[in-house]
């Protein structure tokens, strides 16, 4: 074979490997003529045969411009020179040959979009390779499969925030409940002390709202001088009066070492978290007996409030997502995974620590909280 034959049959062999490709690919010189294109390349221009494609300046044919491309990798002067007169992100000159670039173009069906690769040419007479892909399709996929996943997520966030707001909303049905049953045998302190425990459960209500609008805007946090004891006695009572099915086998043990337990915190958020650490407690025992056991400790810095109980511990795979927002291990629907990540949101607020451990078939939740004597302390 004559060294012709030899360079016609490489030729040959380039094309038809060219023409294999699914993207449309341009050879362009240095004037910015197209000196070969492949298939795809002329089904993408709407020529019928090479010849008409084949010397025409790429930036007419491919981009139907009258002007050098903005973007165009070829020549550094147009990037110079195009900069002023960019009126969008894709006119943007980009920053290296290699650079890919997202486009978008009117056509027959609508909005195309397509997805620019330069290569930067080996010959002289190829200075420059662009690969155009129509990636339409998968940005639609990809925008509907994005879409989904934002209904869902709303989805998600709705049920958690109307999870939230049921306890609160139980609480109240179930002291209207007994003032509708025991009314006419009720005297007056009685009546008056049933009223307090709704209104407890409404301010209850509008502080949890409160507390999700703010988990995008958190605010200053409000401590009092409050006993760290009388609030895990409340909140243990509250979560009693609360889940009253899931309580009636639960024996609860709550220890302290002293008497009193008094520092800066907010005591209407702890109470908060620990009826949320309760119940979670009290759903992994599932109607079953069982014992919740509440430890205080106070070290020099810190209070530390140990909430352990015995219902069958946490896997390692889910022992990592627990506070993950809307992560629930539920399969009821009776959990959406908001209590636990809220909790952790508090203990934050107050610069503290959550972290939970489980040792078999026991679940430790360790609350950390600073130890403030006053209100300005650290």
């Amino acid at each position: 074979m004559s060294e012709s034959d030899l360079s016609k049959s490489r030729l040959e062999e380039t094309e038809a490997i060219l023409d294999s490709q699914p993207s449309a690919t341009f050879a362009i010189d240095g004037a910015y003529r197209i000196v070969r294109l492949n298939r795809a390349a002329l089904q993408l221009t709407g020529m019928e045969r090479y010849k008409e494609a084949i010397g025409q300046s790429c930036y007419r044919l491919i981009h139907d411009r009258d002007s050098i491309c903005p973007f165009c990798p070829l020549d550094n002067e147009w990037k110079v020179a195009a900069t002023p007169e960019r009126t969008s992100d894709e006119d943007r000159p980009i920053d290296s040959p290699s650079e890919e670039k997202i486009i978008h173009r009117p056509s027959d069906q609508g909005e195309r979009t397509l997805k620019l690769d330069f290569i930067q040419g080996q010959t002289v007479r190829v200075r420059l390779v662009e690969i155009v892909e129509d990636i339409t399709a998968q940005r639609e996929q990809q925008e509907e499969s994005l879409r989904m996943e934002n209904l869902a997520s709303l989805g998600t966030m709705i049920s958690g925030i109307a999870h939230e707001l049921n306890n609160p909303l139980t609480g109240m049905g179930l002291t209207l409940q007994n003032l509708e049953a025991n009314l006419t045998t009720m005297d007056s302190r009685e009546v008056l002390h049933r009223l307090q425990i709704l209104q407890k459960d409404l301010r209850q209500a509008a502080r949890i709202v409160s507390d999700i609008l703010g988990l995008a805007r958190p605010g200053n946090l409000r401590r009092n001088r409050a006993d760290l004891l009388r609030v895990v006695q409340r909140a243990k009572a509250n979560t009693v009066r609360l889940y009253p099915v899931l309580s009636r086998q639960i024996r609860w043990v709550i220890r302290s070492p002293d008497e009193t337990m008094i520092f800066y915190f907010n005591p209407e958020k702890i109470e908060r978290m620990l009826v949320n650490l309760f119940r979670n407690s009290l759903q992994a025992y599932d109607y079953s007996p069982g014992e919740i056991r509440v430890d205080m400790r106070r070290s020099q810095r810190y209070v530390h409030i140990i909430i352990e109980d015995d219902a069958g511990g946490i896997p390692d795979d889910q022992i990592r997502r627990i506070f993950v927002p809307f992560y629930t291990r539920s399969a009821d629907g009776r959990g959406t995974g908001l209590g636990l990540s809220i909790s952790l949101g508090i203990v934050r607020e107050h610069n503290g620590r959550l972290r939970v451990r489980t040792i078999g078939k026991s679940t430790r939740f360790l609350v950390s909280l600073p130890f403030r004597k006053t209100e300005v302390d650290g």
